[in-house]
């Protein structure tokens, strides 16, 4: 059985996004990370929620927001955010990724967030294990 952790995969660089970003700023972060989402931190750092491309979206198909760039994130964000230790074990994690449920986990030590980890990292792990057990 696989043994490793998430904090073993997971994204440890993440942008600085907060309530009072504004979506064309947090869409630029989100592609310069190269992340489908991320969380939300409030000026002392810690978590208030997380915004990802769903939430950009819809926004930028309606033509009233997006003429008006001043939309911050606080008005897109989702505030109830489910996170996960990083000495979580990637297989747990990865049998909660089902269909419906977020494709992307902000990494928490206590109350503070260390990274992210995504359905992706989930999938190299996994991949990474099984092409290492068929090496050996």
């Amino acid at each position: 059985m696989l043994n490793t952790q998430v904090k073993d995969f997971m994204q440890r660089k993440l942008p600085n996004i907060t309530p009072d970003t504004e979506m064309t700023t947090a869409i630029a972060e989100l592609q310069k990370f190269k992340l489908l989402g991320a969380p939300v931190f409030d000026k002392d750092k810690c978590l208030v929620g997380f915004i990802s491309e769903q939430e950009l979206l819809k926004p930028l198909t309606q033509s009233s927001y997006f003429c008006d760039g001043m939309v911050k994130v606080s008005q897109l964000m989702q505030t109830e955010v489910v996170t996960v230790s990083g000495d979580t074990n990637i297989i747990e994690l990865a049998e909660q990724m089902q269909p419906g449920k977020p494709k992307n986990y902000p990494v928490v030590d206590g109350t503070k967030v260390i990274g992210m980890i995504s359905r992706a990292d989930v999938l190299k792990a996994l991949y990474d294990n099984y092409i290492s057990c068929q090496t050996h």
